[in-house]
Order: structure tokens, then C-alpha cells, then sequence
């Protein structure tokens, strides 16, 4: 999330047509991110039931051959978009004038997306094996290595000529190859989960099959947000190119605020499989609702924080209607934070009880059938302003909608839930 964050605020400095490029790229890096953490969220479920039930070489295993299958899908994506690119960019509405600071970002980034998701699926196995912190210290490198190489590359340094957007995009690609050879050495040096030998085709079609009952759906929920936002993009430029600018930061200036709700999201499907694996139903029910009811309260004082706070939208742009934008944003959306926040831990946890399907109903209901059909209507009736409103209000429905959901799966399925594995 601070990484995003921080790449508006150096590229806001070069000027509004770099601003806009990156506000473009979000929708595409953030599908990315959501099919790599589908894949994940496959892993996860699998491997922190077979770890609560002992079975450690069997954990190991799957986890090896998801990589296998990591790399497969990032390579299927990263031809998808080379042969699409231009198209993909026109439909989100992305002018003349921003498309070629577009390729300079996306050009350096396309080719590390099969680096990026095996450290992304790398994360999420470090925490379904017990290990956040290890997981935390790689996001952090992550962030902090991108801060210190964007001022860099970016504007340029002694010997280093400043690059601007390719800058952007190289500073990030070289956060990630030196978190990913950390990573490596923690999951197959200290937590000894990565397996050498290869396996043979059936066993790994076996593994391929039992990850993809979980993935694909998991991957279609967690894709439903960067369509989503892509949608949005497109309703954004259509009010001009200072619109998706600062529409970009705000998205960005979200996830920041979301940071709680997202870290629960990643621990609380690994507590809930680990615990079914060991057939402790009650921790898990007080872990669910637990940090539901902790999440309306933390996102209730977010948006308080903000209230006080000064206006962050001079800190990325001095294009009065860039700040403006940032601003409407966040004066509106983040009051109903609370209600997407249920609906992201509702989400993963219907995963992690064996329930993809209706995890990807809840995620398609928020977004297909209430969000953006009020914010297109609120569009309609009140420009910017008005399609803000909408998607606050779609954030309060779909998050009452999903807590409903999430009691009845709950009360039909809570016998049988340390069984289904």
C-alpha cells in the first residue's frame, strides 16, 4: 500500500499528464496483485490446514508445485498483456497525451510480474506457516527500498540520469528481485517448505487441481476490485484528465487507510484453517466476528483521523483540480470504510471455510450489482461529486448484505466445518 502511495508522490512531481499515466496503470497492476493473492489465498487454505494437522511434508509439497503453477499463470498474463495493451488502455479511457508515459511505466513493469507474484504467493505461505513477522519484513523491504530508489531513478543521482516514469517503474522492479531473494532464502533455508526434487506430472496435476478448486474462484473475487476500479477510471476520464489524477491518488491514499482491514485479510483465512484443521470451531467463530466488530470501530476512527488532519491532497499535486478531487474523495467515501472492510474479511473467510463460490458472490454482489451501478447513476445526476456518493452508499449496503450472508453460511455449516477439508 505505501508503495503505491509513494510512487503518486514522486511522479505527482513531474508533472499532471505522469500523474494521470499512473492513476491508468492502477487497474491493471492491481489485477495483477489480486491474481497473485487468488493464488495465495488457494495456498494458504491448504497449507495451514495440513500444518495444523501435522502433516508438514505434505504442506511442502503443495507449496512447491503452487510456484510451478505462480509462474505459469503471471507468464499466461504477461503475454495477454503485451498483445492487448493499447486497447486495454483506450477502453479505460487513457488519452493521446498520457499513453506514452504509460509505456514507459508499464514496458519495465510487464517483465517482473512473474517475480512479483511468487513473492506475493511467497508472503501469504510465510504467514499460513506461523510466520507474519517474516511476511511483514519483506513488505516492509519492499516499501522502503522502492522509497529509496524512486527519488533516485526518478530524478537521478550523481552518476544516475533521471529517468521519470521508467524511473518509477525500475525503482519498484528492484524492490521486489531483492525481497524475492530474501524470500527465497526464508522459505527454503529457514522454514524448510520448499521442496527440490520435481514432482511427477500426476501429483503435480493432483496439486494443480486441489489449488485451482480454491484459486479460480478466490482469483475472480479478488479481480472483481481492480475491474471495479477500472470502471471507475473510465467514468473518471471522462472528466478530464485532472479527474483520473487525483481519482489515482485517492484509490492509492484508500489502501493506506484500508491497511488494517487488508492485514486481517491475510492472518485472519490462515487462523481459520490452521484452527479447522485442529478442530477448534469456537476460536474460530470469535476470531471471525471478533474482528469484524473491531473493524467498524478502527475504520470509524480512520475516517476521524482524516477529518483532523490536514488536506492531503497538496501533498501529491498543485493542480487545484487534482487537490480538489483527492479531496471530495476522501471527505466521503472513507466514512463508509467500515462496510468494505466487512466485506474483504466476509470474503476471505468464506474462503477459508471452503466456500469460494459464495465468497465470490459477496465480492461480485458489492461491486457488479451495487457499487458501481449507484455510482454511475450518481455520475449521471451530480458529476464527481455525485459518483462519490454512490460508492459510499454501495459500501454501507454491500457491507450489511455480506455480514447477513456470512451468519447464515456460518449457522448452516458450523457442523460440519472441521471436517471439510
Amino acid at each position: 500500500m505505501l508503495l503505491g502511495l509513494v510512487d503518486s508522490y514522486f511522479v505527482g512531481q513531474l508533472g499532471l499528464d505522469e500523474l494521470a499515466a499512473l492513476g491508468f496503470t492502477l487497474p491493471v497492476i492491481s489485477s495483477a496483485h489480486g491474481i497473485a493473492l487468488g493464488i495465495g489465498m488457494a495456498l494458504s487454505v491448504l497449507i495451514s490446514r495440513m500444518l495444523g494437522a501435522g502433516n508438514i511434508d505434505q504442506a511442502a509439497r503443495t507449496i512447491s508445485d503452487g510456484r510451478y503453477l505462480t509462474i505459469v499463470v503471471a507468464i499466461i498474463m504477461q503475454l495477454l498483456l503485451w498483445l492487448f495493451f493499447d486497447p486495454l488502455f483506450k477502453v479505460l479511457g487513457a488519452g493521446a497525451e498520457v499513453m506514452p508515459h504509460i509505456r514507459d511505466y508499464m514496458f519495465i513493469w510487464l517483465p517482473s510480474i512473474p517475480l512479483m507474484f511468487l513473492n506475493i504467493t511467497g508472503n501469504t505461505v510465510l504467514r499460513a506457516a506461523g510466520s507474519p513477522a517474516k511476511s511483514a519484513f519483506l513488505l516492509f523491504m519492499v516499501a522502503l527500498l522502492n522509497g529509496i530508489f524512486d527519488p533516485i531513478f526518478i530524478f537521478g543521482f550523481g552518476p544516475i540520469p533521471g529517468m521519470g516514469m521508467i524511473g518509477a517503474s525500475l525503482a519498484t522492479v528492484l524492490a521486489w528481485m531483492i525481497t524475492y531473494a530474501i524470500s527465497v532464502f526464508m522459505l527454503g533455508y529457514q522454514e524448510k517448505l520448499l521442496v527440490r526434487t520435481l514432482p511427477s506430472w500426476p501429483s503435480l496435476l493432483e496439486s494443480w487441481r486441489k489449488l485451482m478448486r480454491i484459486g479460480v474462484p478466490a482469483v475472480c473475487a479478488n479481480l472483481m476490485t481492480p475491474v471495479a476500479a477500472g470502471v471507475l477510471t473510465a467514468m473518471m476520464a471522462g472528466f478530464g484528465t485532472s479527474a483520473v489524477a487525483g481519482f489515482g491518488v485517492a484509490i492509492r491514499v484508500e489502501a493506506v487507510c484500508l491497511m488494517i482491514a487488508f492485514a486481517l485479510s491475510s492472518t485472519l483465512p490462515m487462523f481459520i484453517g490452521q484452527n479447522l484443521g485442529a478442530g477448534k470451531i469456537e476460536r474460530v467463530r470469535r476470531a471471525l466476528y471478533g474482528s469484524l466488530g473491531f473493524v467498524l470501530i478502527f475504520q470509524t476512527l480512520v475516517y476521524l483521523g482524516l477529518r483532523v488532519l490536514p488536506a492531503i491532497g497538496p501533498l501529491f499535486s498543485e493542480v487545484e483540480s487534482v487537490v480538489a478531487i483527492i479531496n471530495d474523495y476522501l471527505l466521503l467515501v472513507p466514512l463508509t470504510y467500515g462496510g468494505h472492510a466487512v466485506v474483504i474479511l466476509v470474503m476471505v473467510s468464506l474462503n477459508a471455510m471452503n466456500q469460494p463460490r459464495i465468497a465470490l458472490a459477496v465480492t461480485t454482489l458489492r461491486l457488479a450489482l451495487i457499487n458501481l451501478p449507484l455510482a454511475y447513476v450518481g455520475a449521471q445526476l451530480y458529476s464527481t461529486l455525485g459518483l462519490f456518493v454512490g460508492y459510499a452508499l454501495g459500501n454501507i449496503i454491500s457491507g450489511i448484505l455480506a455480514f447477513v450472508i456470512m451468519r447464515r453460511v456460518w449457522r448452516r455449516d458450523v457442523g460440519v466445518l472441521a471436517t471439510h477439508i
